[in-house]
């Protein structure tokens, strides 16, 4: 499942960048709901909200060492809750997304753009939410583990 998971976020990633570099102008936006939703393209050479921005071989190089880091602890632990599984797949294939983007062009496309209460929210893509999601997942399976062994101590 793990695998499965993994491998559906980095294709639904590389195809939705790859459909979007090709229907729409760099730095220009298709309105899908005005006020709220937008398809910008965009390119990201920095990492989230595009800090460290101009600084794609130092990203490159963390995000490979977190890839690797990941895969490592998957290997050295039986993770058997599937909230987890679910959350290491997501984070995992959202991280080798972004990764493929900056071996591949030396950026991040992103294109997912919302104005969140009149806020214009950073743009993003499918592995950014992939990334993000599995991160809320393993967060909620700790505090869940936390709250599960608080119970059996009370």
């Amino acid at each position: 499942m793990l695998i499965f998971i993994t491998l559906i976020i980095i294709i639904f990633d590389v195809i939705s960048k790859i459909f979007i570099s090709n229907i729409l102008i760099l730095n220009k936006s298709i309105t899908i709901i005005p006020n709220f939703f937008y398809l910008t393209y965009t390119h990201n050479y920095g990492g989230a909200w595009s800090i460290f921005d101009n600084s794609t071989l130092f990203i490159t190089i963390v995000s490979f060492l977190i890839i690797v880091g990941i895969i490592y602890y998957l290997f050295k632990n039986k993770i058997n809750k599937k909230i987890e599984i679910v959350g290491y797949s997501l984070l995992l294939g959202g991280a080798i997304g972004n990764l493929i983007d900056r071996i591949v062009y030396g950026y991040v496309i992103d294109f997912l753009d919302f104005y969140i209460f009149k806020y214009d929210f950073p743009i993003f893509n499918v592995a950014d939410i992939g990334i993000v999601v599995g991160i809320i997942l393993l967060l909620v399976s700790m505090i869940l583990e936390v709250y599960k062994n608080d119970n059996k101590r009370n």
